[in-house]
């Protein structure tokens, strides 16, 4: 689940389980309590700054507001408690004026949401995606610039910073499906999608279907060709699929891969699985890391 579904899935009764588990910090979670509720605390300006910054430097993360964070035995910030902020909507309303003001340059993408316990009382979360255009600054007082790791915001050193403005513009990739035809001999088209601001070379997909859905054997093309040429098969996902030459997915652009669909020319009604259609998948490019996640197609009902 990528970081904005986790952000728009939260849920009251979710923040209520992260009390109760003892839910621990980590890369992308990160819990803080409001001293105002118009954020004219220093403290409380001075904690959105530091995590507008270092998320957005970082891998991107979630900061929930109201919860208590205390170190466990393990010395890892877990939430242990509540403390409601009210009132709740001017909060939100302070979160959306300081977002511009917290962080230099400004932040594309970062969104505020509220969630209410009681009568304009509860709690709120700031979603921080991973910027491409940092590195940023924490402003407020700070004038720093924050990195996550670990459960905690640090200072960014100087070769950090050199890293961050000659890095360039990063493509982030999704798998695709298309349905075609209906029935028994209803085939899927996978394909990769870029979604990011820098284009991808070298693309790599490997996934697992339901079984008895597999590779078409006549490939994407129905001559035998693929989108991506296949790959050794090796641990874990079943199907692999690579470029071994120049090939790039441009930003805004899909690049199909193969098909899968039931085994033989004319196959059966009754060879429908009787169950969801899922596929597993892992996805990466050239100097980015492997995204892992799966998807549900729901059962495809014989015409």
């Amino acid at each position: 689940m990528s970081l904005e579904e986790q952000f728009d899935a939260l849920t009251l009764e979710a923040l209520q389980n992260f009390v109760r588990s003892g839910q621990e910090e980590n890369l992308s979670l990160d819990f803080k309590t409001a001293n105002t509720p118009d954020l004219s605390h220093a403290a409380d300006r001075k904690n959105l700054a530091k995590a507008l910054s270092g998320f957005a430097n970082s891998s991107g993360g979630l900061l929930i507001w109201g919860i208590v964070a205390t170190r466990n035995a393990d010395q890892i910030d877990c939430a242990s408690d509540f403390r409601e902020i009210n009132p709740l909507r001017l909060f939100l309303t302070r979160l959306n004026t300081l977002t511009g003001e917290a962080v230099s340059p400004m932040i594309d993408g970062v969104r505020h949401k509220t969630l209410e316990a009681n009568a304009d009382s509860g709690f709120a979360v700031t979603l921080v995606p991973e910027s491409e255009s940092g590195p940023h600054m924490a402003k407020c007082r700070e004038d720093r610039h924050y990195k996550r790791s670990g459960d905690s915001f640090y200072r960014m050193e100087h070769y950090d910073l050199e890293d961050m403005f000659g890095r360039r513009r990063r493509p982030k990739l999704e798998l695709t499906t298309r349905l075609e035809r209906g029935g028994p001999a209803t085939e899927i088209v996978l394909g990769i999608r870029n979604i990011g601001r820098g284009t991808a070379r070298a693309p790599y997909l490997a996934f697992s279907v339901t079984e008895p859905f597999r590779p078409a054997e006549y490939g994407l093309d129905g001559n035998g060709n693929n989108g991506l040429s296949k790959l050794h098969y090796g641990q874990g996902l079943r199907y692999r699929y690579g470029s071994t030459g120049g090939l790039v997915i441009h930003p805004g652009t899909i690049h199909e891969v193969t098909r899968v669909k039931l085994p033989g020319f004319n196959p059966r009604p009754e060879m429908l699985p009787n169950r969801d259609i899922i596929i597993d998948y892992e996805i990466s490019a050239e100097d980015t890391r492997i995204f892992q996640d799966s998807i549900i197609l729901g059962r495809v009902a014989p015409e």
